[in-house]
């Protein structure tokens, strides 16, 4: 089975697929000769500028395409979170005006399991969390706002895990990270969620909301 990639600049996104695999409609704009780093950055700043929303990026191979030419392209940092469960409950954060999944930048001489685990811990308030399973990963561009990286392209791979909280603690929100609320939905409530978050975790939670 061909493999296909979704990576999120903000709310734009690019598909990465074999030809064939897509189904054009109106809103798309379809590129197949892209084959270079220095293209792909040339081609993104471009992108990023414009007014088009989703564009498809035709490859013969589509996952040595990805892993050998595009994301090399850019800076990549490697991050990791978890979507917890407790009964028929799901934990989200609010971070900068939108529901979030607690996650973090993974530390040197960490797992991904370790970061993540870690990440909720520290964001959420919470402790005795367990992994139950990986999720599919989401990749994502950004701009760095930091000091030592500040506008330089960012593609960042989180690694997601679901995991199973059995503690009576609700949490506390990391008001150091910007997070102003951490709060328990329900399954028939994560349209609520849903409205309101990144473009990246549509994939992701649409797996607990069907």
């Amino acid at each position: 089975m061909a493999q296909m990639y979704k990576v999120f600049f903000n709310d734009k996104k690019i598909v990465i697929v074999a030809p064939g695999k897509i189904t054009i409609n109106k809103t798309l704009e379809i590129i197949d000769d892209i084959q270079t780093k220095d293209t792909i950055k040339n081609w993104f700043f471009e992108f990023s500028k414009s007014n088009i929303q989703e564009v498809v990026l035709i490859n013969k191979e589509p996952k040595r395409f990805f892993e050998e030419i595009f994301r090399p392209a850019f800076r990549e940092i490697k991050a990791a979170g978890g979507v917890v469960k407790r009964d028929n409950t799901f934990l989200f954060i609010f971070r900068n005006e939108k529901w979030d999944l607690p996650k973090g930048k993974i530390d040197d001489g960490e797992t991904n399991e370790e970061a993540a685990i870690r990440e909720v811990a520290e964001e959420c308030g919470i402790s005795g969390h367990k992994i139950e399973k990986q999720l599919p990963s989401t990749f994502h561009i950004y701009k760095s706002p930091y000091k030592e990286s500040k506008g330089e392209l960012i593609f960042k791979e989180t690694f997601w895990f679901e995991m199973k909280y059995e503690g009576k603690e609700n949490g506390q929100p990391q008001i150091s990270e910007n997070i102003s609320e951490i709060r328990w939905f329900k399954k028939e409530d994560l349209e609520t969620v849903f409205s309101n978050t990144y473009a990246n975790l549509y994939t992701l939670i649409e797996l607990y909301r069907d």
